[in-house]
């Protein structure tokens, strides 16, 4: 079976908050995470790293590779675009120019979840966050040949 094969039957029950987590982490700060393509498990790198005889008494990732999916951390830019899509969902004008100034440099993400708190919106803007998250990280696992199934 080629590698292509493969990736066609991954069918999987994956919990893509746990995925949409690793690819919206810091690269500079986290190391990934690698999807167990047999369970669909998402394992952090450093719990590889930091494992001592715990729950991967021997690490498979080299002596089955092709079990493997590694999954990179990819930053924020995904997050601040959305941030930007929902500003522009705002229909009150004065609402929606306060918001995309809040978005704007520096301390971005802490100015945007204040004024959303303050003005009523974070659970509109968790709701919208959330569909788009999860959608990112589904998009992201069915480029890469992962079909995610119900837990």
């Amino acid at each position: 079976m080629t590698n292509r094969e493969a990736h066609d039957l991954w069918r999987l029950p994956v919990d893509l908050e746990w995925v949409a987590t690793v690819l919206e982490a810091d690269p500079m700060r986290c190391q990934g995470a690698y999807l167990d393509l047999q369970t669909g498990e998402v394992i952090p790198d450093a719990a590889f790293e930091n494992d001592t005889a715990g729950d991967h008494e021997l690490d498979t990732r080299k002596t089955e590779p092709d079990r493997w999916l590694f999954l990179p951390c990819l930053g924020s830019r995904a997050v601040r675009e959305d941030m930007a899509e929902f500003a522009a969902m705002i229909k009150y004008l004065p609402m929606r120019q306060r918001v995309e100034q809040a978005i704007e440099g520096l301390g971005a993400f802490h100015r945007f979840r204040d004024l959303i708190y303050a003005e009523g919106l974070a659970s509109d803007w968790q709701a919208f966050s959330e569909q788009r998250r999860l959608a990112r990280a589904r998009e992201f696992l069915a480029d890469l040949g992962v079909c995610v199934t119900a837990n």
